[in-house]
């Protein structure tokens, strides 16, 4: 493929130049007005550039990440189009989309689709910067020439994309790749390609999405960074290819097309920038961001590194050096002068950040911020944004209706829900899947006596603050509030966002949920002085989707573990606890919570029986109360399983000596010895059978 690169113009973030600005005004004043102590000042610039070069790389690895998150996205996008059928087998379409994508997306010099039949659809930039589409055929040699504007071609040819390096390397990798250095054949130039491969609902391959960069670019981008006054920005990988140095090509063009070499740093010329790769920590990628000091004859230089991971391709190094000269030589300068030129500097940048942050830095930075938490499903209300400019007031209106309509939206239908619609952009429809989940179930103890003794409307405003506050715990650690029946609360994590950690998150929400509603009880204030909760989670696969009619849907889980986890919450009456898990969660969580194993149980309308475990407390928290009674009750459990009674009785024993008032303790102490005077019959395995739900 043959890619052009067209410079993309450099853009800096106005709040980012003002306060570099600012910064470096001070920086010199204060460097300047401490004149005297040429130590300490020289330690301050010092430590002032090694600060500088880190947030240069940083700032370079966030443009070089965005830049290439750019193909990323095309890539996802031309997909989710591919599947939603309004680009499937319709090359004409897919070609002209493609065309849309490089008229988008300046810097990109290729995009295409190879299917598995060996056919090919792409556009791409000419020199000229007119963008152009090429189609290949295996299947169909002889066919018509179509026309589109004038810079459309098809052409049957031998051509099979299926033997490039892109295709077999993403069939290879089952997800997107990252492809090169490479050299792009017909003008000899260096690229990277994003391929992408396209399945069907059945895991078949269909094809492979690519966009082509053209890296040099990254040289002429290096270039214009500036890093002190005689400084240089570059990057390179682990194969020392040179990725990008400033004013060099990255080709030596010994051949034509894709015959080239890539440059590596045995080619730079450039000693300061050897001595850099010479020392170990420059080429490894463990080691997140080194500055260090560096001397090449009677010069000694500041310099900088930095890992950029590509995710889902190789491992770049981003790199800067500048001479400590660029830095220390204001020492040298008139004091006096430099003095004034500070002051008056530092004068005028402080008005100007001042003026100009007030007028238009902060309102569209507060703009930028709420629409991200409008893609966050954070829907805060405030009053109209004071401000003398028409388009920054016509966009906080904007805002400020489309957050209300989302917010009333909210109030019907879980808010990850919502937020994964959002961002997904497709159309809710009648469909469930089975997927591992945490499902939590919460119930207020005693409430038939509660609701008794208040009249509707009390009852109302005192359930209303307990889901309130219930529900913003549920909500703080990733969970999705299912649906309330009367006083319960069902909620689940792992759906519809995936969460590898989702058992650890309902614990977690779980414990903190208690610990809430205690400081409620003893809070006048919130009226819930008599309310307890009983909680019960559970593990396992369940169906999780949108439920209901087709005017109507409902996005719920159903299905065993559901059940087990409403089983669990009732549960916690026969032990005296407040939160029971089921066996599957504690060994998903129990990294992160300390839990002490309550028995094997057979719960009612279950014929298998299921470990119970209460939570104690979180891992992280220093509770040595915890960790010994998580002690004495696995050491009981395995004493009463064994039928050793004695012994599982002074272990309970010992658990009631630490709390007093622990139930679960005393209630496992009375069968203990019940069977300890009686025991059980020889088919006795230990599994307690609840009678009860």
């Amino acid at each position: 493929m043959t890619q052009v690169y067209q410079k993309r113009p450099r853009r800096v973030r106005y709040r980012l130049g003002l306060a570099a600005t600012v910064s470096f005004l001070v920086a010199g004043a204060v460097a300047l007005v401490a004149w005297a102590n040429l130590a300490n000042t020289r330690a301050a610039i010092l430590e002032l550039s090694d600060q500088q070069v880190r947030e240069l790389l940083i700032w370079l690895e966030t443009e070089v990440q965005d830049h290439l998150q750019h193909a990323v996205a095309a890539a996802r996008l031309s997909e989710r189009l591919m599947n939603s059928q309004l680009l499937n087998n319709r090359p004409d379409l897919l070609a002209r989309h493609f065309t849309e994508v490089l008229r988008v997306h300046s810097s990109f010099a290729w995009a295409s689709y190879s299917d598995a039949r060996g056919d090919f659809t792409g556009a791409f930039r000419a020199p000229d910067g007119s963008l152009h589409i090429s189609q290949t055929t295996l299947r169909n040699a002889g066919g018509p020439t179509l026309a589109w504007e004038r810079h459309y071609e098809e052409q049957p040819n031998d051509y099979d994309p299926r033997d490039e390096d892109f295709y077999k390397a993403a069939q290879r990798a089952g997800k997107l790749v990252w492809i090169g250095p490479v050299i792009f054949y017909d003008q000899g130039v260096p690229g990277i390609t994003c391929a992408d491969p396209h399945y069907d609902h059945d895991g078949r391959l269909l094809g492979v999405l690519t966009v082509d960069f053209n890296l040099n670019f990254l040289s002429d981008f290096v270039a214009g960074l500036h890093f002190g006054k005689n400084g240089k920005v570059f990057m390179f990988d682990q194969g020392l290819h040179v990725m990008a140095f400033p004013g060099l090509r990255l080709v030596e063009k010994t051949g034509q097309g894709a015959a080239g070499k890539l440059l590596t740093e045995a080619d730079v010329a450039d000693p300061v920038f050897q001595a850099f790769l010479r020392r170990p920590e420059t080429r490894d990628p463990s080691i997140p961001e080194e500055q260090f000091a560096l001397s090449q004859g009677d010069r000694r230089y500041i310099a900088g590194y930095r890992p950029l991971k590509i995710a889902g391709g190789p491992t770049w190094f981003l790199g800067a050096y500048a001479p400590e000269s660029d830095f220390l030589g204001a020492l040298d300068r008139n004091r006096r002068e430099a003095l004034a030129i500070a002051i008056a500097a530092l004068g005028l940048g402080l008005f100007l950040t001042l003026i100009l942050s007030r007028r238009i830095t902060v309102p569209l930075t507060r703009l930028a911020s709420e629409m991200q938490e409008v893609g966050d499903f954070k829907l805060t209300l405030r009053p109209p944004m004071p401000t003398v400019f028409k388009e920054v007031a016509a966009m906080d209106e904007s805002l400020l209706a489309m957050k209300g309509s989302l917010r009333s939206f909210s109030y019907y239908v879980p808010r990850d829900l919502v937020r994964a619609m959002l961002q997904s952009g497709q159309e809710a429809t009648l469909e469930g899947q089975t997927r591992e989940l945490t499902v939590y179930f919460s119930d207020i103890a005693g409430m038939t006596t509660l609701a008794e003794s208040m009249p509707p409307d009390q009852l109302v405003q005192l359930l209303s603050r307990y889901f309130d506050e219930m529900t913003a715990v549920i909500a703080a650690h990733g969970g999705t509030v299912d649906k309330f029946i009367g006083d319960a609360i069902m909620a689940f994590w792992g759906a519809p966002a995936p969460a590898a950690d989702h058992a650890a998150r309902a614990c977690q929400a779980a414990l903190w949920s208690q610990r809430k509603l205690a400081e409620l009880r003893s809070d006048e204030r919130a009226g819930l002085a008599q309310v307890h909760a009983r909680i019960g989670i559970a593990t396992g696969l369940a169906l999780v989707g949108n439920v209901g009619s087709h005017d109507r849907f409902n996005y719920t889980a159903m299905g065993d573990t559901v059940n087990l986890a409403s089983r669990l919450e009732s549960l916690n009456k026969l032990y005296g606890t407040a939160i029971l898990i089921s066996d599957s969660t504690y060994q998903a969580a129990r990294e992160s919570i300390v839990a002490r194993p309550v028995g094997v149980v057979q719960v009612k309308g279950k014929r298998q029986c299921v470990a119970v475990w209460e939570p104690l407390c979180l891992a992280s928290e220093d509770d040595d109360i915890s960790h010994e009674i998580e002690r004495l009750f696995t050491q009981g459990l395995a004493a009463y399983t064994a039928r050793d009674f004695r012994a599982a009785a002074d272990q309970y024993s010992a658990a009631l000596r630490l709390r007093p008032a622990d139930k679960p303790a005393a209630v496992l102490l009375q069968r203990s010895r019940e069977f300890l005077n009686a025991p059980p019959s020889e088919e006795w395995d230990g599994v307690y059978v609840a009678r009860e739900k």
